[in-house]
């Protein structure tokens, strides 16, 4: 199993604890933690980060960015997201794409629940269509490069990526276009991750653990989203063990990459997570 945490979570353990951070990366290393994930913005504008996680034995496993490709322009970061992946020894990048404004939100809300009409409304939904064609220009990047373009299932109601008949969507009309998992964001749609995962379980490239943690007033609604709290993996109610085996017995041997944002104790999470990974990684190994 290849494990990877978000950077930011560790940049955050730092301000919490007061601890430096090259001991951090370092103890993130010993956890057994090869890799981070890391949003463009901050990788450009640190020229002395690859040396700090090389000096700790880390690696860089995906580049992030956001964008705003609903409004139809090229982004010169586009291509310096791939080209920089290409730099950091990163294979893929995880690209969102955008968000719907006002009333288009709202309809695409209202047909998420149904294949054929989400199919419609992201056909004639012109914002919809400047995303797919901006994502296709990027995997084209992308094959030249050898740096794999993924999207993943966005918590937020006004991306087009909030549910898996929209993110099935884009899969199809993009070329070579992948999906990076998210355990923890189908909740937020109301979706089942299991059922989700199955349906898009061609596209997978790339997995995210994050667990979510119960608020009482949602578990009391009896809903697929029993709360949305940041927890460390395995202290949630997301599926996360069950899902990591069977991604492990079919042959996924990608990085699983630890995230739990706004976590209280960034420090402590990161470790309880890696730890909880490792265990399952070895439960998957024993019961094959």
């Amino acid at each position: 199993m290849k494990i990877s945490v978000f950077y930011d979570h560790i940049l955050q353990a730092a301000e919490q604890t007061g601890k430096p951070l090259p001991a951090l990366l370092r103890e993130v290393r010993e956890a057994g933690i090869e890799a981070v994930e890391m949003r463009l913005s901050c990788f450009l504008e640190n020229e002395a980060v690859l040396r700090l996680l090389k000096e700790a034995g880390l690696s860089v496993s995906c580049l992030y960015e956001f964008y705003e490709m609903e409004k139809g322009l090229v982004s010169p970061m586009e291509e310096r997201h791939v080209l920089a992946a290409a730099q950091a020894g990163a294979e893929r990048i995880l690209v969102v794409p955008g968000f719907l404004a006002g009333q288009e939100a709202e309809e695409r809300k209202a047909c998420a629940q149904s294949a054929e009409e989400t199919a419609a409304y992201m056909e004639q939904s012109e914002s919809v269509r400047h995303m797919a064609e901006r994502l296709a220009g990027m995997t084209a990047l992308g094959r030249k490069y050898g740096v794999t373009v993924t999207v993943e299932d966005f918590d937020d109601a006004a991306s087009p990526l909030n549910g898996m008949y929209g993110i099935r969507w884009f899969l199809e009309q993009v070329p070579d276009l992948k999906f990076t998992l998210d355990m923890g964001n189908f909740a937020h749609a109301g979706e089942d991750v299991l059922a989700a995962a199955a349906l898009l379980e061609p596209y997978i490239a790339h997995v995210h653990c994050k667990d979510r943690g119960e608020e009482p007033s949602l578990q009391k609604q009896g809903g697929i989203n029993k709360g949305l709290l940041p927890v460390a993996v395995g202290d949630g109610y997301i599926p996360i063990g069950m899902m990591v085996k069977e991604l492990i017995r079919k042959g996924y041997n990608g990085y699983f990459a630890i995230e739990h944002f706004d976590a209280p104790n960034q420090e402590e999470s990161i470790l309880r997570s890696a730890a909880y990974l490792k265990r399952i990684a070895q439960e998957a190994v024993a019961e094959v």
